[in-house]
């Protein structure tokens, strides 16, 4: 089927507002578009990104912010299988960090005290 899942877009509430509410696929990357995390809209694109509150839980911190890209697709679990497919493909059988289900560690802020 070969998905064009389009151009990147920095993930927030003004791009939020372009996603179309269609049924289909979408990833999320970091600053490098390195994919964090691939998923399917359940129905709804805006619907399901928005639900996700910024990004799920288990996606790696990018310091650079998250970017989004996304398509339609009416047959979701196919076009989610094809593109876990190119993932697996490229990262020697596993998926996005994201998809792993590996917990992204809590970010601290540390202070240094003067002396």
């Amino acid at each position: 089927m070969a998905l064009d899942l389009g151009p990147w877009h920095k993930l927030n509430p003004a791009t939020l507002e372009t996603v179309p509410e269609d049924p289909g696929i979408f990833e999320i990357g970091n600053l490098v578009r390195t994919v964090l995390y691939v998923g399917r809209a359940d129905g709804n694109l805006r619907r399901r990104m928005e639900g996700l509150g910024a990004v799920p839980a288990n996606v790696p911190a990018s310091a650079g912010g998250y970017w989004v890209r996304w398509v339609a697709a009416a047959d979701e679990p196919s076009a989610l299988a094809e593109r876990e497919g190119v993932h697996r493909a490229r990262l020697r059988g596993h998926l996005p960090a994201g998809n792993e289900g590996v917990v992204r560690p809590t970010i601290r802020l540390l202070t240094r005290h003067a002396a």
